[in-house]
């Protein structure tokens, strides 16, 4: 059996439209990457207010991101992961997450902003972004039409994008 570390996707579990107190938890840490969600933020920890221990950290440049892997490496076990941010530093803060040790389900995200999703081209190999709400799409690698298919790859980072020829589609 190989083991395929938990990738942030646009469906996955540990997005989510609120952040939820998790009381079995020693500790909770908040890392906000995205300054026009501080009042989202405030509202989440006046509910934490007196009830659980919590440290924010806020980002607020480049640098600080680059070094949140020291932060979560220095974590005790039982800690619940909050993060707070675009797209982008999102990926780049659960990955480091994963890496320092926590599962998904010590992982609570929210995204400020719009989801991003990836098809994964099954005869080129190429991985590409996608709107979101697309069933099918050309390679922009091998030009070849592809339907997006309703599976994650965590391997390939992807939903698999199966190669089809338009012309023998018939319509409903």
């Amino acid at each position: 059996m190989v083991y395929n570390s938990p990738v942030l996707f646009d469906q996955s579990e540990t997005i989510v439209e609120k952040f939820t107190v998790r009381h079995d938890r020693r500790k909770l840490l908040i890392i906000s990457a995205e300054q026009k969600e501080a009042g989202t933020i405030q509202q989440f920890t006046n509910e934490l207010n007196g009830l659980k221990e919590y440290e924010l950290i806020e980002i607020t440049d480049k640098l600080k991101l680059k070094n949140i892997s020291e932060v979560l490496d220095s974590q005790k076990m039982g800690t619940q992961l909050y993060i707070s941010a675009k797209w982008d530093d999102a990926v780049s803060i659960f990955s480091a997450a994963i890496e320092a040790g926590f599962s998904e389900d010590e992982i609570q995200t929210f995204i400020s902003g719009e989801k991003r999703r990836y098809v994964y081209c099954l005869k080129c190999y190429h991985l590409q972004e996608v709107q979101a709400k697309e069933t099918d799409t050309t390679c922009y690698h091998c030009q070849i039409s592809l339907e997006i298919g309703p599976f994650f790859s965590r391997e390939r980072k992807g939903y698999i994008g199966y190669p089809y020829n338009p012309a023998f589609v018939t319509s409903n």
